[in-house]
């Protein structure tokens, strides 16, 4: 989450169309919220629309604009950079991907204080705003939200003078004690192809979930099934028995956001790429290996019912066109659970070099 004006019409547009310095013990696992589903697949439950939530959310969005604005340039620990840091939710499970790197909260609380607080020259918040058409906030149970856009943050650099920021942003919240906590955050470049040069990233040890470690094994149990239909259907064919039960996966609809190659994809572009790379472009059996790299996969569980699965991928690949590829990317994937089943909602790819 990266950058004045604008952000009002951001905002009001958005309810038109639509009719932290807090440890991770603050958030409150709530299990009260309602369950009830119906439809097909949990659909229901999927696609029932919170208004409230995300009026509530965007507020908090608007907020999080007004502590980065005033407090520009203002140094580290201005006041300002305090308020921005009070939106977070740190501890185990909050992970930061972002310029091909990977932070935790530690990582995550410089960098927002650094960048905002320091490196900007003072008032240097010129615009900050969201690209027309790509502001979404979908919510589950009420009690988590999933905030995507593409920025368009203009801001005053007092290394490089002028810079506009245009990257594709996911922003996970949970409610805590009536408030929206910052509990995940993925940014990367739009229509971009050229990686970072040499990052460092985080590796922690998979932390177990006292509460909800039950959960986190159906979670992990899914996306092993995903990995076993992607590796059994590679070059099989586009609409083959084994791509089709990789789609099952996925939970569609209105809701659903894809980012991925410096680009943002709805359900039916979601499926057409999975098809198309998995199916078509990959040689017969071409998965020589789907694993994540040692110690960066992470499965926070929030409420019970909504999961968020980050990693960075040690994915080896045999293409039909390019040969063997490894595919080292920065993942998020944000499951729901409906009827018994965890269901794909969001995901989020982008490239980090090692």
């Amino acid at each position: 989450m990266k950058t004045k004006h604008v952000l009002a019409v951001m905002i009001t547009s958005f309810l038109l169309l639509a009719g932290c310095s807090s440890d991770v013990a603050d958030v409150q696992e709530s299990e009260s919220v309602s369950k009830r589903s119906s439809g097909s697949n949990g659909s229901g439950v999927i696609n029932r629309t919170y208004p409230q939530e995300q009026r509530e959310v965007l507020a908090t969005f608007g907020d999080i604009a007004t502590s980065i604005t005033n407090g520009a340039g203002y140094g580290y620990y201005g006041e300002f950079m305090d308020q921005l840091i009070s939106f977070h939710a740190y501890g185990p499970k909050f992970t930061e991907f972002n310029g091909g790197q990977s932070f935790d909260s530690a990582g995550n609380e410089d960098n927002e204080r650094q960048l905002f607080g320091e490196d900007l020259a003072e008032d240097g918040v010129i615009q900050f705003a969201a690209l027309p058409g790509t502001l979404k906030v979908a919510v589950y149970y009420g009690n988590v939200a999933n905030l995507t856009f593409t920025s368009d943050f203009i801001l005053m650099h007092n290394t490089y003078g002028e810079i506009t920021v245009n990257n594709l942003i996911t922003l996970l919240f949970v409610k805590t004690n009536d408030e929206w906590k910052m509990v995940h955050e993925h940014h990367s470049p739009l229509n971009n192809d050229n990686p970072v040069e040499d990052p460092e990233y985080v590796t922690n040890s998979f932390v177990v979930d006292p509460i909800y470690d039950q959960e986190q094994g159906e979670v992990l149990e899914t996306f092993m099934a995903i990995a076993t239909s992607i590796t059994n259907g590679a070059g099989h064919g586009y609409n083959s028995e084994y791509m089709d039960q990789l789609i099952s996966f996925h939970a569609y609809g209105k809701k659903f956001v894809e980012f991925n190659g410096g680009q943002s994809f709805d359900s039916r572009g979601n499926e057409h790429n999975e098809r198309q790379l998995f199916g078509e472009d990959l040689k017969i059996d071409g998965v020589i290996q789907f694993a994540p790299i040692d110690d960066t996969l992470q499965i926070a569980v929030y409420n019970g019912n909504v999961a968020n699965l980050t990693f960075i991928s040690d994915f080896i690949l045999m293409h039909k066109e390019y040969g063997e590829i490894t595919v080292n990317n920065l993942i998020t994937l944000l499951f729901v659970k409906t009827k018994g089943e965890w269901k794909m909602v969001h995901e989020h790819h982008s490239l980090i070099k090692l």
